[in-house]
């Protein structure tokens, strides 16, 4: 099918196309997709326009092939989980992988960008949908085994759990980026805390003080607020 993303048939090929990968998402991070042009992208590169398009036909097969590259990275993390030896060590590890990969390099926004588009392309909307039901397939697949050790409570839906978690990490990915000045500890390790009440089969109350919100969540915050409640009261008079 023309429309269908160009093949790379030798290394050095491979190579030059990771290049034009790595220069679009420079670009989409930095204008969003439909902000880029493809004269932005051959600029990045280095290349001509005739030397992008032999291996993308254009902005579309371009965020595709990134698209399946996340494929390719959610289907190794599903492998690791898998033979992770309990699944709390699993879903921390999954819950440190995601932290410290969108952390880097403002990919966080990258996939704020390509989720939005397939809500807008049928083509891209199709391949996330299937990396979508992949993912979710696996993850559920790997509750299930745990729940059979024992390791997960069997009355959870192994289903709405994996979708759970699924949401949970796409949360985090965002509130980081947001908060990107705080301790990037912080977060993946109170997600950590979460799992573990999860898996906890015997949950029992107890009279400690919850723990307080971390001074650097809310300070600027308030500082704000009452900023703004000065200027109120100033009007008053």
């Amino acid at each position: 099918m023309a429309s269908r993303t160009p093949q790379s048939p030798t290394p050095k090929a491979d190579k030059k196309r990771a290049e034009v990968l790595k220069a679009a998402a420079k670009c989409f991070r930095k204008s969003g997709f439909h902000q880029t042009s493809m004269q932005q992208i051959c600029t990045e590169t280095g290349l001509g326009p005739g030397a992008v398009y032999r291996y993308f036909t254009g902005k579309e097969a371009i965020i595709e092939a990134m698209v399946e590259e996340e494929r390719r990275q959610a289907r190794a993390i599903l492998l690791q989980m898998r033979d992770a030896e309990s699944l709390p060590q699993a879903l921390h590890t999954t819950t440190r992988v995601f932290a410290e990969r969108y952390r880097a390099g403002g990919d966080a926004g990258l996939m704020t960008e390509v989720y939005a588009e397939g809500m807008r392309s049928k083509r891209i909307g199709a391949v996330l949908r299937k990396i979508e039901a992949e993912w979710v397939m696996g993850l559920t697949n790997i509750l299930r085994v745990a729940q059979a050790r024992g390791q997960l409570d069997a009355s959870l839906d192994a289903a709405q759990t994996a979708l759970f978690l699924t949401g949970m990490w796409d949360g985090m990915i965002i509130r980081q980026h947001f908060h990107a000045h705080d301790d990037p500890n912080a977060l993946p390790t109170f997600y950590e805390t979460m799992i573990d009440r999860l898996l906890a089969r015997d949950i029992k109350a107890d009279n400690r003080k919850p723990a307080a919100a971390p001074a650097s969540l809310f300070s600027e915050l308030d500082q704000r607020i009452a900023a703004a409640q000065d200027k109120r009261q100033m009007s008053l008079i």
